[in-house]
């Protein structure tokens, strides 16, 4: 067992408990709107061990796969490229980031802000797996083509002794996943910036 999550409650919404093994994909149905960064933020800090007193039993390591982000001035006179990206974000004792390059086109001098939405989290998603194998990832800017691509690559990542929970907007991979998890909404008042945590334990 490499985590035990047990029931939470963020602020009215309910995450039922659920553990994941090796080999597995779990996952995690969010409901959207401006609510879904608050709770995916919160789900983020607890998966990846930085809440103090948390209930969670965490027994390996998970690597949540961060999004592409560039300052103004970056932006508007030095904008990063993939090779930059890389020379800053990828473990260059594992090749698997460079497997960004099969997509048509790209070189390390493409700057990334260029990319489009899926192709910039498939960057992020083997930049991350160059490190772990262990991950937790969202489909933010992907349409739902590139979804299904990314979903595959982290599928054929994970085997065998890996694992990953996918925090996603609907069900569409409930089928293709070992646990699915939905986040319940139980009543009463919410707010996009007062998403608390609450443990059921206590």
């Amino acid at each position: 067992m490499l985590i035990s999550f047990p029931e939470q409650n963020f602020n009215n919404f309910i995450i039922p408990a659920f553990q994941i093994n090796e080999g597995e994909i779990v996952v995690i149905e969010l409901s959207g709107g401006a609510l879904f960064q608050p709770l995916l933020s919160k789900l983020k800090s607890l998966l990846t061990g930085t809440v103090a007193d948390s209930p969670i039993e965490i027994n390996s390591e998970f690597r949540f796969v961060e999004q592409f982000r560039e300052s103004f001035l970056n932006y508007h006179f030095a904008p990063v490229t993939i090779g930059k990206y890389h020379q800053k974000h990828a473990n260059k004792d594992n090749p698997v980031y460079e497997k960004i390059y099969n997509t048509p086109s790209l070189a390390r001098n493409t700057k990334v802000n260029t990319l489009a939405g899926d192709v910039r989290r498939k960057l992020e998603l083997y930049t991350t797996l160059s490190w772990t194998n262990h991950l937790i990832f969202d489909l933010t800017s992907a349409d739902p083509k590139g979804g299904t691509d990314l979903f595959g690559v982290v599928k054929q990542a994970i085997t065998p002794n890996g694992a990953a929970i996918l925090i996603d907007l609907c069900d569409e991979f409930k089928d293709q996943c070992s646990t699915f998890v939905k986040v319940n909404y139980i009543g009463g008042d919410i707010r996009s910036d007062s998403v608390k945590l609450i443990s059921k334990s206590k």
